[in-house]
């Protein structure tokens, strides 16, 4: 057959493909996983986010929406992120986009602002599917590993390291924070960093906060509020993460209106636009969503707690200051036999991890674990299973 494009042969399969074989084997035996391996959430949404009969029966949902965004939700962002202060100052409809998840949003901001062979400053280590969404716009993903120096190296020189990874073909820095995979919290002086090399060289910056309603140690600050920011910086944010509707696909990007314009092109040849019965339900969980964020903040709080202490002692990480992830360094249990060895004993356990090699070069022998993922109660069955093979290794 005629050869496959450049970009799709560079895209990883899944994180999960080599360890495939092995989940389907212990689902073939009956076994019970828990499913750490997933970044996803056991709580339900807001009930005023739930779809309905009243909801399904109103015959607009059935017909095309409007692009870029339904008025009522593009509202509610805009609000919220007033409120909020976060993404650019004073967000107008025209200023966002609403698209199939945080994904595909930041897919299109990419085929936006970068061509073909541009290169992007990822900071290390990553949320996977950034890397492959950059190469499927033609990007080249440059990675820097800085964690976890910044969190524990005071002196670290951020914009150093981003300075020296520049080359006359990058065009932009991706950041995440609170980070996945590990939960770091940019600080203000690393916020100031990356933007001001990206002042200096003239590059874009993609911030992607998906999330920032989960902070539980320090501050979350947008980067796009920092002088000289606003304008070339775009912000992602996800329903999936702050109100548990990953099964509803709504994720929005805020920007410079130029640029949101080109992203809404995009998104128009791509999807179109969003179905609208899941905007109406992430509009309703931003408005009226009431103390859901709260409790959710609190319970995740707690998972964080009951996870560290089973994890201490059994493999290095830095404690997480939000998110829903602990990045572990597994090298002692894996001692003299391999990363994906290790992870099938845990799935041979009933518990499943992502592999780190998943989130950049040098983390081969770290993994990754969502501590929402699962009810409490069996958060703490998955992690007793989980210490039993640690400590045996």
């Amino acid at each position: 057959m005629p050869p496959l494009s450049v970009s799709a042969r560079a895209i990883r399969a899944s994180v999960f493909s080599d360890l495939a074989p092995r989940l389907q084997a212990h689902a073939a035996r009956g076994g019970t996983l828990f499913p750490f391996h997933i970044g996803d959430t056991w709580r339900t949404p807001p009930e005023a986010a739930r779809l309905t009969r009243s909801v399904s029966d109103d015959p607009s949902l059935y017909r095309y929406g409007p692009l870029g965004g339904a008025p009522e939700l593009l509202s509610a962002i805009a609000r919220s992120l007033d409120a909020q202060g976060r993404a650019l100052p004073d967000p107008t409809p025209a200023n966002l986009l609403v698209a199939a998840g945080a994904t595909h949003a930041l897919f299109c901001a990419a085929r936006a602002m970068l061509d073909a062979g541009d290169e992007v400053l990822v900071l290390c280590p990553y949320w996977p599917l950034s890397v492959g969404v950059l190469r499927a716009a033609g990007a080249v993903p440059v990675e820097v590993a800085v964690l976890p120096a910044l969190a524990r190296e005071p002196g670290f020189d951020l914009a150093g390291a981003l300075a020296a990874a520049c080359s006359e073909r990058t065009r932009a820095i991706y950041l995440i924070t609170p980070n996945n995979p590990d939960g770091f919290v940019l600080r203000a002086e690393h916020l100031e960093a990356i933007a001001d090399v990206a002042r200096r060289r003239d590059l874009w910056v993609i911030a992607d906060e998906v999330y920032a309603d989960y902070v539980f140690e320090g501050e979350h600050r947008s980067i796009a509020r920092l002088p000289g920011m606003a304008g070339r910086t775009v912000t992602a944010f996800s329903l999936s993460k702050s109100h548990a509707l990953a099964g509803l696909r709504v994720g929005y990007i805020a920007g410079p209106t130029e640029l949101i314009a080109a992203a809404r092109k995009v998104a128009t040849h791509t999807v179109f636009n969003v179905p609208l019965v899941a905007q109406r339900c992430a509009a309703r969980a931003i408005e009226e969503g009431g103390g859901f964020l709260e409790e959710a903040r609190e319970a995740y709080r707690e998972a964080r707690a009951v996870t560290v202490a089973a994890l201490t002692g059994r493999g290095d990480f830095v404690v997480p200051d939000g998110g829903c992830y602990v990045f572990v360094d597994l090298t002692r249990a894996i001692g003299d036999g391999t990363p994906l060895g290790l992870l099938e004993r845990c799935i041979d356990a009933g518990v499943a991890l992502a592999p780190g090699d998943a989130f950049g070069a040098g983390y081969e022998r770290y993994a990754r674990l969502c501590y929402t993922a699962v009810a409490p109660s069996a958060l703490e069955e998955g992690l007793a299973r989980l210490v039993g093979v640690l400590d045996r290794a």
